[in-house]
C-alpha cells in the first residue's frame, strides 16, 4: 500500500496526528507537504470544465448496440474510458445511453462543470432545445439526460464530426465485441 494511503487511512480511523507523525516517522513539514498535495488534487478535480466524449453504435438499426463514453479532466488527462453492451437497440438510444453512462461516471467522480460532445446531431439539438423528442421511446431518455445534466454546476453541450469522437465510438464498439466473444 501506498504510504499516503497508509497515513490517510490511520487518520480516518482516527489517529491523531501526533499519532500518525510518530507512526509513520513524519516532520511536521512532510505531514504538511503531504495535506498540500491532498488538497491540489481535490483542486485540480474541482476547477474548469471536464470533457466527455460519448458514442452510441447500433450493428443493425435495431441491431446489437453498446454504449461508449470517455471522461477528461480539465488538464487534459483521460479519468474514464467505459464501454457498456446494451442488447438490442437503435443507434438513437445507444447514443442517450452512452451520455447517461457518462454523466454517470462524471456525477461519481464529483465532476462540477461538465462540457459533452457527441456525434449524434439528433440528441444534441434535442437536449439544446432546437429539435422537439418526436420518437416516444426517446422521451423518458431525453427527460434523464436533461434532469441529470441539471446537478452540474455547468454544462454545456456540442455536436463534433464523427472522426473527432473515435475514443468514444472504439469504447462503444469495444462493448459489443466483448458480448459478442462471450457467446
Amino acid at each position: 500500500m501506498d504510504k499516503r494511503v497508509a497515513i490517510f487511512a490511520a487518520l480516518a480511523q482516527g489517529l491523531d496526528l501526533p499519532g500518525v507523525r510518530e507512526r509513520f516517522s513524519l516532520t511536521p513539514e512532510a505531514l504538511l507537504e503531504l495535506f498540500r498535495d491532498a488538497a491540489g488534487l481535490y483542486r485540480d478535480r474541482g476547477e474548469g470544465f471536464w470533457l466527455l466524449r460519448c458514442d452510441g453504435a447500433s450493428r443493425g438499426n435495431p441491431g446489437p448496440a453498446g454504449a461508449g463514453m470517455v471522461l477528461f479532466d480539465p488538464q487534459g488527462r483521460l479519468q474514464a474510458n467505459k464501454g457498456r453492451y446494451l442488447g438490442e437497440t437503435t443507434n438513437n438510444v445507444a447514443e442517450y445511453q452512452a451520455l447517461l453512462l457518462g454523466l454517470e461516471e462524471a456525477h461519481r467522480l464529483g465532476v462540477k462543470q461538465l462540457r459533452v460532445l457527441a456525434d449524434s446531431e439528433l440528441m444534441v439539438k434535442q437536449l439544446s432545445g432546437r429539435y422537439r423528442v418526436k420518437a416516444p421511446h426517446l422521451i423518458p431518455l431525453w427527460r434523464e439526460a436533461l434532469n441529470t445534466l441539471k446537478k452540474f454546476e455547468a454544462w454545456a453541450i456540442a455536436h463534433v464530426p464523427r472522426e473527432e469522437n473515435r475514443l468514444a465510438d472504439e469504447a462503444a464498439n469495444r462493448a459489443i465485441d466483448q458480448k459478442a466473444a462471450a457467446r
